[in-house]
């Protein structure tokens, strides 16, 4: 579903538009004895590259007491703090959480979040994929912002550079009509790349900034960079998949070129915070409750009992995968069997099981074109420093074409790791679901959500989540709304919880 049309916040408007054409290409790994040895921005800080390393990092951050965006997917959990009392924390946590026979011995064994991960069982996957299920057939705008004094010759040689050795960037657009370079502010910049979508994918973003700041501070210093290793090749792409995901009720069959509609809301920190506590609270993860709730409400709406949800979640379970920018990404099939009148928290066990067996397996089912699709999304704060200019990537506009209605929820976090709100983005197809039956169902996911916090232990035909209104015109074609107000939360737990997916 295209996201193409996101405008920017006022403050990133741009006074001045420069585009760049016929970038000069650089040596980009020629292995040049001249050239310089940078060790990359990224290297040993790479974010976690699977949901099961996504939720290790999580629980080492926990344990510990740090904000886990300070915790990378090899981080050695005793250098970040970990001490004896801590180690007990998290094994303890972790059994409960991964459901994993995990002995005494297993953090000094694997004592980062990726080796973890692969103690509590995880396999790298089988193939990668499906090809264009939500890749689209448009343009993926990865922009990075560029803060300090721009040394805009440096900037070309190293767009260069990073194009000679990516096969996801090489045939692409970059250098061309596809790369513009817009002036925010003096000494402030935000650099577009548009790039063809079947050749990157959601966790392409930070590598790619990592790799144009080690490009530029080499070519700022006049030599061309020496990167850390050849490019990665990744498990084969999958060209279908093998399940359908749930169709929203009352949907109708879309053409291939079929338009895609936005809506735009925000859950607050009160709500953020609620849904963090009841997922520790469950040994689950935030993407575990909203995955439970929505196959919850696709029963209510007569969609049962066999819900599978699509989820787009990173396979790169190696180092050298985690600092690619390519399609690195599985598309999972995740089914769920909602009969019985299951309490909310009795869903969220199945839907647990459900979500971890797919994460470990790398033969988890894939999911086919069409449905509902469901993503939870971390806010990315990793700034790279080159050459006196920060290098950061700022929101992507990403075509997920191929899904009825599409639901991205995007975690915002204090400087202290809190839960600050969450941005829930409903991308849908005009002929299969429409705006009005987008709205609802978005509404009625926000309400079902309230109604399990309240009473979790409540059967699922008990839960007074009814419909909401639709949300009103923004009068652009989209909607925005804000989550309405609601008690005031008990203080948020000083440590961030587990949220993967």
């Amino acid at each position: 579903m295209s996201l193409s049309s996101q405008k920017p916040p006022g403050r990133l408007v741009p006074s001045a538009l420069t585009t760049l054409t016929a970038l000069p290409r650089g040596a980009g790994g020629s292995g040049d004895g001249g050239a310089e040895r940078a060790v990359p921005p990224a290297s040993g800080a790479e974010p976690p590259g699977t949901p099961l390393q996504e939720i290790v990092r999580d629980l080492f951050a926990e344990a510990i007491g740090v904000p886990r965006r300070t915790v990378h997917a090899d981080s050695d959990f005793f250098r970040l703090g970990g001490h004896p009392a801590a180690a007990a924390r998290l094994l303890a946590r972790a059994r409960r959480v991964l459901g994993a026979g995990l002995d005494d011995r297993a953090l000094h064994e694997a004592p980062t979040p990726a080796r973890f991960a692969a103690a509590a069982g995880e396999r790298p996957a089988a193939a990668t994929g499906p090809a264009g299920a939500f890749d689209g057939e448009g343009s993926a705008v990865l922009p990075l912002r560029l803060r300090g004094a721009l040394n805009a010759g440096a900037l070309q040689e190293a767009l260069g550079d990073v194009g000679h050795r990516h096969g996801a960037l090489r045939n692409s657009r970059l250098g061309s009509a596809g790369t513009r370079l817009r002036a925010l502010a003096a000494g402030d910049h935000l650099l577009e790349l548009t790039l063809p979508a079947d050749l990157v994918d959601l966790w392409s973003h930070t590598p790619l900034a990592a790799e144009l700041a080690l490009a530029y501070r080499a070519r700022a210093a006049g030599r061309p960079p020496r990167w850390e290793g050849p490019v990665p090749e990744a498990a084969p792409r999958a060209r279908a998949g093998d399940l359908a995901p749930t169709v929203p009720p009352g949907s109708r069959p879309a053409p291939a070129d079929a338009r895609v509609g936005r809506l735009a809301l925000d859950w607050d920190a009160g709500l953020h915070q609620r849904l963090a506590r009841l997922a520790a609270a469950q040994g689950a993860t935030l993407f575990m409750v909203v995955h439970a709730a929505l196959a919850a409400l696709l029963t209510r709406l007569g969609a049962g009992p066999a819900i599978t949800v699509a989820a787009p979640v990173p396979a790169r379970d190696s180092a050298a995968l985690r600092r690619a920018v390519g399609p690195y990404g599985r598309v999972l099939a995740l089914s769920v069997d909602t009969s019985g009148d299951p309490a909310f928290t009795a869903l969220l066990r199945r839907v647990r099981a459900a979500d971890l067996a797919a994460y470990r397996a790398g033969t988890a089912a894939l999911a086919r074109p069409g449905g509902i699709a469901l993503s939870v999304l971390a806010d990315s704060g990793e700034a790279y420093e080159a050459a006196g200019l920060t290098v950061r990537a700022a929101p992507p506009l990403l075509p997920l074409r191929a899904a009825a209605l599409g639901l991205i929820l995007t975690e915002r976090h204090t400087p202290a790791g809190a839960p600050a709100g969450i941005a829930v983005t409903a991308a849908y197809q005009y002929d299969a679901v429409g705006e009005t039956a987008a709205a609802h169902l978005t509404g009625q996911l926000a309400a079902l959500l309230e109604a399990a916090l309240d009473a979790p232990a409540a059967a699922l035909s008990r839960l007074n989540g009814g419909a909401r209104p639709p949300l009103a015109p923004a009068g652009t074609g989209e909607h925005a709304a804000r989550s309405p107000a609601r008690r005031p939360a008990p203080a948020p737990a000083a440590m961030p919880v587990p949220v993967a997916g």
